[in-house]
This record gives C-alpha cells, sequence and structure tokens, in this order.
C-alpha cells in the first residue's frame, strides 16, 4: 500500500481517518445544514450563526479557501464562537491541509466549549504527533 509522505500512514488508513471526520464533522450538532435564505446568501451576513452557515453552503460547494475565509471573518467579529473554530479547525485539517491553523482552532474550540469534546480531544492529539 503507498505510503502517503507527509505523515507516513498508508494512504488507505489516512482516508479511513479522513472519512471518519469527515463524518464526525457532518454528525455533530454544530454542523447544522446550511440555510438557504437572503441573509445565509448575500455577501455581508450579519452575525456568527449566518456566516456559520454560509460557510457550510460554501464546503458543500467544494470551495474550501472561501469558506475559511468567511470563517475567519467571523471569528474575528466573535471569537468567543466555539462552532466557528470547530468548522475552520476541520475545513483547515481536511481539506486545506493546514495542521497547524486546525491544531489551534481545536484547542480554542475546546477551550470555549462547556464540555470536553473527547473526539476532538483526540484530533488534537494526533494532530499534535503529526506536526512534531
Amino acid at each position: 500500500m503507498p505510503e502517503h509522505k507527509s505523515v507516513g500512514l498508508p494512504v488507505f488508513r489516512t482516508s479511513v481517518f479522513c472519512a471518519s471526520l469527515a463524518v464526525a464533522f457532518l454528525l455533530t450538532g454544530c454542523t447544522a445544514q446550511p440555510v438557504k435564505t437572503p441573509e445565509a446568501t448575500s455577501p455581508e451576513p450579519v452575525d456568527a450563526a449566518t456566516l456559520n452557515n454560509r460557510a457550510l453552503l460554501l464546503l458543500q460547494q467544494h470551495r474550501y479557501n472561501e469558506a475559511a475565509v468567511l470563517l475567519e471573518t467571523g471569528l474575528q467579529s466573535s471569537p468567543q464562537v466555539a462552532e466557528l473554530h470547530y468548522n475552520l479547525a476541520v475545513i483547515s485539517e481536511l481539506y486545506l491541509l493546514d495542521l497547524d491553523r486546525a491544531l489551534s482552532h481545536y484547542q480554542l474550540y475546546q477551550s470555549l466549549s462547556a464540555e470536553e469534546d473527547k473526539k476532538v480531544t483526540g484530533w488534537i492529539a494526533d494532530l499534535q504527533r503529526r506536526l512534531e
């Protein structure tokens, strides 16, 4: 089986890992289906929830960089919204392969969450190992 150059894992294992992260991303409560309303598709979203929904719509359209920029924009005005950090971390890790940014935002998500998310704790540990 071919090796994945950046982490030394077999491609199949990496694909399974990414697929499981993607499934977890879609099944979490902080990733509601995008709302196709004028507010969600307007060029100037008004709040963090709208920005989050718009970013998820962009994600479904495979417009990953745009989704990340939108989430970063939301974090400038609402840095305390854990879901924005979570979604930016997932997009950064799975789609943009920016592991440093993913780790940072997973950690911020955990610090802002009321309870520890054990899956995210595992993802943080994995990213820390991969970045060493």
